[in-house]
């Protein structure tokens, strides 16, 4: 099913061209979408979206913050059918033009042995919250990074002023192993999202070379400054 809006309790999220919906439940705000270059049966990439009911919301930042006990970091990857979690990062909470939110990144393997990549993002406003689980395969980053983390600036929260925002890449030539992902909104400071590795087990998975060449990664835009946030390890 493809669909150019989402909408559910207190947000509304447009979808670029190529998205697909997989799953949904409308009136609980929960759906599964695959960006471009995804497809169904391997899912090298998805992203689930929902809306926090008010109630939950307390919990639900409890069992973020509350990864770093290996017991919950094991239960949340085995959710997102993960067999192990081999890498994690501390939550960091960010100013999103929508409100707080709360970051969590963990790695890991799936039953087939492929590393990924788990972002978990809670966007609250003064009346609405979101729950974003972005899960990419490492060695495929660079084609879903910035459709997936795009959604952001596509996101609408009940209670939050609209404002424009997109997606940039910042690499750094101090550190090459890893490219920056960054929302940027007028008139403010950039907001750093994540650090994706430009190798993965060895395995060169972007040039800097190719990526100043070209100027863009798979259509996001570059920027060239100093790194704030490192990647998972």
């Amino acid at each position: 099913m493809n669909s150019g809006m989402l909408v559910g309790p207190g947000y509304s999220l447009a979808l670029a061209p190529g998205f697909t919906v997989a799953e949904s439940m409308p009136a609980m705000g929960i759906y599964r979408i695959l960006p471009p270059g995804s497809a169904p049966w391997d899912r090298p990439a998805q992203v689930q979206i929902r809306a926090v009911p008010p109630v939950e919301l307390g919990l639900l930042l409890q069992n973020v913050y509350g990864v770093d006990n290996p017991m919950v970091a094991q239960m949340n990857a085995a959710n997102l059918g993960m067999v192990s979690v081999t890498g994690m990062l501390p939550v960091r909470q960010v100013q999103l033009p929508q409100g707080v939110g709360h970051i969590r990144e963990f790695e890991g393997l799936t039953v087939m042995g492929l590393p990924v990549r788990v972002m978990e993002i809670v966007i609250v406003s003064q009346q609405a919250a979101v729950e974003l689980v972005v899960m990419m395969n490492l060695f495929r980053w660079t084609e879903f990074a910035g459709p997936c983390l795009s959604l952001i600036a596509q996101l609408a929260l009940a209670g939050a002023a609209p404002a424009p925002a997109r997606l940039q890449a910042l690499i750094d030539q101090n550190r090459r192993d890893q490219v920056e992902y960054q929302m940027v909104t007028p008139g403010q400071q950039p907001v750093p999202l994540t650090a994706l590795p430009t190798s993965v087990q060895g395995i060169t998975v972007i040039n800097y070379g190719t990526i100043v060449e070209t100027g863009n990664i798979n259509g996001t835009g570059i920027a060239i400054g100093s790194h704030t946030v490192s990647k998972v390890e």
